[in-house]
């Protein structure tokens, strides 16, 4: 784990020690103002969570042996249930659903909610959030005949049905990832193929893409979605084996990207954390985070002593300017050395 030093940079702060082969991971069970770290490994899922400063071992699943999940994430299924966590197993070829089960801390517990069988071997898994009413769809890739299909499943009180899919994809599925792309109600799920596109596909009655996007490299490795610093709309940011990352600026309409930079290393995993700011981890075992600035826009590196508002007034603007532009939800919440993004003053 890394957190923001003084001087702007991160710094390596507690290391987790899981004993197995970590191949996906996840935040969320959210308690308080803390989430928790879901991992998925060859057999089973593991959560993490810190006490007395300490990073310790919360929870496990029954071991599930020769599983292989490949992918993890945490969904809310319905409006009165809690989170949700689900693993993609590969071998298996199947979802599996485990929900926190007890009430005291020390006799909580995962327990397996529900396995749902796949077409194929689990690729890939992400959540759609659709219109107010309606539940959210689990979206999940699988392999079939050398490339992949896609299916989505919801909960209902009778368990899980079946929603839209996609039977045969244009290519294998690398990446999954969904946002707010289009101006269609709900989210939109995009997928980075092994050909070096990524599609974005409306979710409603049927899957339908609506969008294959120009060859950007020899695969599309890595899919994320998130506000970046200074933007009003999410962005889809796509990473490749070359090392290049794009994006992709909501309402995603065209076929070319909004911007790109050669971050000079294989590009294996994306995410943007609630600042805006872009995480990548490489092929070559490296971490790198990444702001992404609007053109025109000026940063400001935070000196020990300033606060927002004294920042403010050097760039002619205001405090609470500052603080949606750079989406920070507690104005006092600053430290030295954090960028902040300065608006081009019009």
């Amino acid at each position: 784990m890394f957190y923001p030093s003084d001087d702007g940079h991160y710094t390596l702060a507690e290391i987790i020690d899981a004993g197995t082969t970590i191949l996906s991971l996840a935040t969320g069970l959210r308690e308080g103002n803390r989430d928790k770290i879901v991992f998925s490994t060859e057999d089973r899922v593991i959560v993490y969570s810190k006490s007395e400063g300490l990073i310790v071992k919360l929870w496990e699943t029954q071991p599930e042996p020769g599983s292989r999940f490949v992918d993890v994430i945490i969904a809310r299924l319905d409006e009165e249930s809690g989170e949700t966590i689900v693993a993609a197993s590969e071998t298996k070829e199947a979802l599996y659903f485990y929900r926190v089960a007890g009430q005291a801390a020390t006799g909580r517990r995962l327990e397996l909610l529900a396995i749902r069988v796949l077409p194929g071997p689990a690729q890939k898994i992400a959540l759609i959030s659709r219109s107010e009413g309606q539940v959210p769809l689990i979206a999940a890739a699988y392999g079939k005949n050398g490339s992949s299909g896609l299916l989505t499943l919801y909960y209902t009180e009778l368990g899980f049905a079946e929603g839209p899919s996609l039977e045969s994809l244009p290519a294998p599925v690398k990446s999954l990832t969904s946002g707010d792309l289009r101006p269609a109600p709900g989210d939109e799920l995009s997928w980075g193929g092994g050909d070096g596109r990524l599609r974005v596909v409306e979710a409603n009655e049927g899957l339908i893409t609506v969008l294959t996007s120009e060859n950007l490299g020899s695969s599309i490795t890595a899919l994320a979605t998130g506000r970046l610093i200074g933007e009003v709309s999410e962005t889809l940011l796509a990473g490749t084996p070359e090392g290049f990352l794009f994006g992709y600026r909501a309402p995603v309409e065209k076929s070319s990207p909004d911007w790109a930079v050669n971050t000079g290393s294989p590009v294996n995993d994306l995410a943007v954390n609630k600042e805006g700011l872009i995480a990548l981890g490489t092929a070559d075992g490296s971490l790198q985070v990444w702001r992404v600035a609007p053109g025109g826009a000026l940063l400001h590196i935070v000196k020990a002593g300033e606060n927002l508002g004294s920042i403010a007034s050097i760039y002619n603007t205001t405090a609470a300017v500052l603080a949606r532009v750079n989406n920070i939800s507690n104005p006092g919440l600053i430290f030295p050395g954090q960028v902040l993004l300065i608006p081009r003053l019009s």
